[in-house]
């Protein structure tokens, strides 16, 4: 076969990055002795051939023999990673549209069953491990894994490779529900002898039966205590995370997944320790909701002995802001310990973040001196990407302009020492407290000539307003660019530069500043109709929104909003209904309402949903909440960011028929966020 290799006409195939004419050489070299060599032959196959997704690229198909035939033996080093980056594929191609998939493809998995199947009985335990998992992948015919899963675990003596098989037996499970045998096997291993293989049971069987986890609690806090859980760092399926991802099977559950975290938390072990306040991090990402026994926890482990201990409790009660802890916090703010992190962040920096979230002005000080320094002690940009919901993806603080934001009652002592350099973030804090950042003006107006920070700068003094009105002259001179024309009209209440460069616009953040007009953009009326009919849905959001704040008419904005906010995570709209706000006649705000889910109103900023806590012991006093304290400047910033594209398309919702003053500037049609110290 590999005699054969270059007879491949790979110039006419293609991957991510152009002509696959690379990838010949790329496998030959996986197959060498030199493990360096191999290595990066293999991640840049993987990068150019898989890269993050997506598609199944015509290079695939050709490719995959000689990656099975690299898995069975041909390939000298890193044998398991070729299996587990066949499974990608595989997995890929069961996730993606079909017309992403190349037609060649699924002939040629077919093609390769057999050879993988036998993968199982490989002398290596890593490879039978990976074999098992990816084996579980959508995809293949269920008739044919399940036979090979079953004979093989008839014969398996590697102890992880067992519970391997036991989570692999549970993927199948889910596809066929019916097989009882697997289901009975399941369950006479959950009383095993062995506590590990007891916990690989109840992994497997809370994809079908999610209570049976909470049955387990007393058993499944044994098994991670027990000194045999290391052995999982082997598993191709849990690896390391096999704590965090137990307190997952629990989180539906909020009480008993917040007792699992309590006795974890309060383990003895860093490790056990870090687990249970990530698990905290999970179930304030998902339920919105710090109940009293999770507060008293959080500031118990302010006084960890560990740093990265005491850094998340600190993060944590930055993200559901406690007056009660406000103390503790002050005397953590000046804690230099760096956490675990590259970035030399400390736990003071979580500590001074956290009073600043509650507006405590013993945090102006000390943000006074990172301002003013070589060190902000915050991200210097934001970070956005989407997860689950109840997920955390780290412990990241926030951009410097998400985190002092709030602090607009400080800002006067605040703005002094703000040194904008080159910083995007800077200059929308300077915009976001508004005209009381007029004396940072000086620093902004060359930014104008930067092309790079033109448009923030741009933006920032728009966000000043009139008492801006020295870089008038300098906005002016830029007003071909839409955002300094929206700036000029800010700063001047001229609005002729603006509906001159505004008119016509397609740009989504273009045709947010159009809707800032309001009437005075009314032209524009019949073409914002046609572009809320784009096939840009983020074109559409806009244009339909613009249209609501230049006409006041909420009837295409409602439509178009909900339908898009409906479609938001490829999930199908569920049951909504565009209603005035409570307390509100036909000309008051509208909002979007999710039947026995969320809603949204953006006169208060708060979303409500049916909490489990609210109906629970533990609850806390209220189940509604600002938004702002769902934003990744308040819960973890990786479940925040899933609800990111949401927030977005539904705050236009949540806006229309606000009232307002369209004619002058100052009373600003764009969504203000409330302060978090008053969530």
């Amino acid at each position: 076969m590999w005699d054969d290799l270059e007879q491949i006409a790979w110039h006419r195939l293609e991957h991510n990055y152009g002509t696959a004419s690379d990838v010949p050489g790329w496998l030959r070299d996986c197959a060498g002795d030199d493990a360096e060599r191999a290595a990066a032959a293999l991640d840049d196959f993987d990068t150019a051939v898989y890269h993050q997704g997506g598609w199944i690229c015509p290079a695939a198909p050709a490719a995959l023999p000689y990656l099975v035939d690299l898995a069975a033996g041909r390939a000298v080093h890193h044998r398991p990673v070729i299996v587990r980056l066949i499974a990608r594929f595989i997995d890929e191609a069961a996730l993606v549209d079909r017309k992403n998939v190349d037609p060649a493809w699924p002939a040629a998995v077919e093609r390769e069953v057999p050879r993988l199947t036998v993968l199982l009985d490989d002398p290596e335990p890593a490879v039978r491990r990976e074999t098992t998992w990816l084996l579980s992948r959508d995809g293949l015919p269920q008739q044919a894994v399940t036979a090979a899963i079953r004979r093989r675990w008839q014969v398996e003596d590697d102890r992880v490779t067992c519970w391997d098989l036991i989570a692999a037996f549970g993927a199948l499970l889910e596809r066929d529900r019916g097989a009882g045998d697997i289901r009975a096997l399941l369950h006479a291993l959950l009383d095993d002898a062995d506590v590990q293989t007891g916990l690989a049971a109840v992994h497997a069987l809370a994809g079908t039966d999610p209570d049976v986890p909470l049955t387990r609690t007393p058993q499944l806090l044994a098994a991670i205590r027990d000194p045999g859980v290391e052995a999982w760092r082997s598993s191709a399926w849990r690896g390391a995370s096999v704590v965090d991802g137990t307190g997952r099977l629990l989180q539906h559950d909020p009480v008993v997944a917040t007792g699992f975290a309590l006795a974890i938390g309060r383990g003895p072990d860093r490790a056990e320790r870090l687990a249970g306040l990530q698990r905290a991090a999970a179930l304030l990402a998902q339920w919105r909701t710090l109940p009293p026994a999770l507060h008293d926890f959080l500031v118990e482990r302010l006084a960890d002995d560990d740093a990265e201990v005491r850094f998340r409790a600190a993060f944590l009660l930055a993200c559901v802001p406690s007056p009660a802890a406000a103390d503790a916090l002050a005397a953590l703010s000046a804690d230099t310990a760096v956490r675990d992190s590259p970035e030399g962040v400390t736990v003071g920096d979580a500590a001074v973040w956290a009073l600043a979230r509650l507006g405590d002005a013993r945090c102006v000080p000390l943000i006074r001196q990172r301002l003013a320094g070589s060190r902000l002690g915050f991200a210097p940009n934001g970070l956005f990407y989407t997860t689950p919901v109840g997920s955390c993806g780290g412990f990241w603080l926030p951009a410097v302009d998400e985190a002092l934001t709030p602090l607009a009652a400080h800002a006067a002592s605040l703005v002094p020492a703000v040194r904008v350099g080159s910083s995007h973030a800077l200059c929308r804090l300077l915009g976001a407290w508004g005209a009381v950042a007029a004396p940072a003006v000086p620093q902004l107006v060359p930014l104008l000539d930067r092309r790079d920070l033109q448009v923030t700068a741009a933006e920032t003094l728009g966000g000043i307003g009139p008492a801006a009105a020295d870089a008038a002259a300098d906005l002016r001179r830029h007003a071909s660019t839409p955002a300094a024309a929206w700036a000029h009209w800010r700063v001047t209440a001229d609005p002729a530069l603006a509906l001159d460069a505004l008119t016509g616009v397609t740009h989504p953040h273009d045709l947010r500043r159009l809707g800032d007009l309001g009437p005075l953009a009314a032209g524009e009326a019949d073409r914002l109709r046609g572009l809320s009919r784009s096939h840009n849905d983020w074109v559409r959001n806009e244009a339909a929104y613009a249209h609501y704040r230049v006409t006041a008419d909420p009837a295409l904005a409602v439509a178009v909003l909900t339908e898009l906010a409906g479609r938001l995570g490829g999930r199908p709209p569920p049951p909504c209904s565009a209603e005035p706000a409570v307390g509100e006649g036909p000309g008051g705000r509208y909002r979007v309402r999710r039947r026995g889910s969320v809603s949204f109103d953006r006169g208060g900023r708060r979303l409500s949903s049916q909490n489990p806590y609210t109906r629970r012991s533990v609850s806390s006093p209220s189940s509604t909440y600002r938004a702002k304290s769902c934003s990744p400047a308040a819960l973890s910033r990786s479940s925040a960011r899933s609800l990111t594209d949401q927030q977005r398309c539904t705050s236009s919702i949540q806006a229309v028929s606000r009232p307002r003053s369209a004619h002058h500037p100052d009373t600003r049609s764009s969504v203000q966020c409330s302060s978090p110290s008053a969530a």
